[in-house]
């Protein structure tokens, strides 16, 4: 034993790090197992109340000792413990220690320790202290009792059993090698096929295993491991045939106590047929999506909410849409609700079903708000298990045949019209001289009767004044029909428009009620038209007068607007009859808030005779004469209306800006 003298000056030794130890002495003074702390340099730090119970040395008799006088009282000499070997790492290499095992950063072994009363087998843990930046500040060690030491080895063995099972039996493999390639421990053979045999490949270094190509990577490899401590990716590994696997694999670097590398050691995994899988794989896709990009008509899967999942570049092109835009996109957002509606139940009917349906007459919106046509087929798309996932289809963009059909049924419109008119332009030039000669005779014989009688307030004056008048709207029934016959040849000139609309509300304001309100908004440079001034003020009269007509009962508002537009492509809308060509016109709006008109009127409102007005009130040649003559200027008229809502004539009438050959003055 050392003199009082020799342990004061122990124990002024200085102590590094003395937070770090002073915090590791209080944990160990609250463990129930025996256990000391020691510092760097070896000295006692920390010598708890189990260990003065365990060998019988108090903590103030071994509190500063150092020189490995904590061995004293397990092995009566100064020899190394745990401590020592999980402090310099070296002594394993350099003293017979078979029984010392690691546990992660944990030194494990059991011992027999002949100095302890009873000559007492323990199992004992030493793990090293360290600072915040990794440097070794101190170590400290533990020991439990083992009741039986046979069931200890036992129980080591059936770990040792239980690693070698889990070793041989993982799908991965392991393996541990040195910092110049060569393999320490490995169960490759067994895991993956490369033709060589366990023993074959324990003696290899890993650069005979890869590719030549590969082989100068190894440094750059082992400077990644030393770095940062870790790597994981793909290599190649080449069978002792020649073929190559490929390995995806993840290695750790292993250190011992005091920071120093000691080998790499990790596990790895042949991907080889799931490499070749996933190019199959894409090849496959590859070889779909390019059969789908090179058809033209839109293809889509969408899922059961109907969010597109996949489709083709013809889909984007349909709806003008980016790629990245349509990903996700709903069928809602492009369509109206009525459409969307009929989506659904063809949707719904397939899912229930399980068969594909086709359906027509989808109206969608292109990202600028154009309208599509389109026709699909549908059908259910499943997954592995059978499970509905979502639904696929090609879709048919059948615009411009809707576009046709709707053309079509327009010049029939037309033709139907013209053909009609001709027959009444027909019928009217055939009777018209004879019928004109009977009015005029007719008009004359009661003009000579009116003017025999001389008491101008009697009844049979006002009843021959009522003959004239329905002479007279006889005679204008005739022309009308010879108007719509083109059975008449018009004086045409320049004719500003302006002018002719304040002459015709001059006289309609003397015969409108008081109900109905007459508002203008005329520009003064709206321009002239090359046409009859009476072409145009039958126009204006004819319209104002269904106008006032559909008000009569319950008052209303009049409105005529005029000004100058200009017509391109996008303007020129389909409610435009006949359709006009691009360029300069004059537009001439007149507005009611009467009645209104549903479509199927809208629809046959410029058939002549066709009318709504109770008998004796129209002719039904009013808007037809409109029709005539608008179409004869090279004009259009556009119509909008909804029942209760009034009605709103456009006319469009070429403007004309040369002066003409034989203009008259009017």
């Amino acid at each position: 034993m050392q003199t009082k003298k020799e342990k004061t000056t122990i124990r002024r030794i200085p102590c590094v790090h003395k937070p770090l130890l002073a915090a590791a002495a209080a944990v160990v003074q609250c463990l129930d197992d025996p256990c000391f702390a020691v510092d760097s340099r070896g000295v006692v730090a920390a010598w708890n109340q189990a260990m003065e119970s365990l060998t019988g040395v108090s903590a103030e008799a071994m509190l500063g000792r150092a020189d490995r006088e904590y061995a004293l009282p397990f092995y009566g000499r100064k020899t190394p413990l745990l401590v020592d070997y999980a402090m310099t790492p070296g002594l394993l290499e350099n003293e017979h220690a078979p029984d010392v095992r690691r546990e992660a950063d944990v030194l494990v072994r059991e011992e027999l320790f002949p100095a302890l009363q009873g000559k007492r087998v323990l199992r004992t843990r030493a793990a090293v202290l360290r600072d915040p930046q990794g440097v070794v500040v101190g170590a400290v060690q533990s020991f439990r009792d083992i009741p039986d030491p046979d069931l200890a080895r036992q129980a080591r063995a059936a770990d040792e059993e239980k690693y070698r099972v889990f070793f041989e039996n993982s799908n991965d493999f392991f393996y541990i090698h040195d910092f110049d390639g060569h393999l320490i421990e490995t169960n490759m053979a067994s895991k993956m096929y490369t033709g060589y045999t366990a023993e074959e490949i324990i003696r290899m270094n890993i650069k005979d295993l890869v590719p030549g190509q590969y082989r100068p990577m190894f440094d750059k490899y082992l400077e990644e491991i030393l770095i940062k401590g870790g790597s994981e990716g793909l290599i190649s590994v080449l069978t002792k045939d020649g073929r190559e696997r490929v390995i995806e694999y993840r290695n750790t670097l292993v250190r011992d106590a005091v920071g120093n590398p000691l080998y790499v050691q990790g596990t790895g995994r042949d991907i080889t047929d799931k490499i070749k899988g996933q190019r199959a794989l894409k090849i496959s896709e590859d070889r779909y999506r390019t059969i789908l990009e090179s058809i033209e008509e839109p293809y889509f899967e969408v899922d059961l909410s109907g969010n597109f999942t996949f489709f083709n570049q013809a889909l984007a092109k349909n709806l003008k849409f980016a790629s990245d835009e349509i990903k996700g996109l709903n069928y809602r957002q492009y369509m109206d609700e009525e459409n969307a509606r009929k989506v659904f139940e063809t949707f719904h009917r397939v899912y229930i079903t399980g068969k594909a349906a086709k359906t027509l007459d989808w109206e969608v919106r292109d990202k600028y708000g154009g309208r599509r046509y389109a026709e699909a087929s549908v059908s259910l798309i499943r997954d592995a298990k059978g499970n509905p996932t979502g639904f696929r289809g090609i879709v048919r963009d059948i615009t411009q045949r809707k576009e046709a059909e709707r053309e079509r049924d327009r010049y029939e419109l037309r033709l139907s019209q013209a053909q009609r008119m001709e027959a009444i332009g027909t019928l009217a030039s055939g009777i018209a001289h004879d019928f004109n000669n009977m009015l005029s005779a007719i008009m004359g014989y009661t003009e000579l009767a009116r003017r025999q009688l001389q008491n101008e307030e009697s009844q049979a004056v006002r009843n021959l004044e009522q003959v004239l008048k329905a002479g007279m709207r006889a005679r204008d029934l005739v022309a009308q029909l010879l108007s719509i016959g083109r059975n008449y040849k018009a004086e045409r000139e320049t004719v500003k428009v302006i002018a002719v609309v304040r002459e015709a509300l001059n006289l309609l304001r003397a015969t409108l009620p008081t109900t109905i309100e007459i508002r203008t908004a005329l520009h003064p440079e709206a321009g002239t038209v090359y046409a009859d001034p009476t072409e145009i003020h039958q126009l204006i009269m004819n319209l104002c007068t269904n106008a006032y007509q559909a008000m009569e009962e319950k008052g209303g508002l009049l409105l005529i607007t005029l000004e100058p537009v200009i017509m391109n492509g996008n303007e020129n809308a389909a409610n435009i009859q006949p359709p006009i060509s691009e360029g300069a016109y004059v537009k001439l709006v007149v507005s009611d808030t009467g009645c209104g008109m549903d479509e199927d009127v809208i629809r046959h409102i410029f058939d002549p005779f066709f009318t709504t007005k109770e008998r004796g009130k129209g002719t039904g040649l009013g808007l037809a004469t409109v029709s005539r003559i608008v179409a004869d200027l090279k004009g259009g008229v556009a119509v909008k209306s909804n029942p209760g809502e009034g009605a709103e004539f456009t006319l469009y009438l070429p403007r004309y800006d040369f002066k003409a050959k034989n203009p008259k003055k009017r």
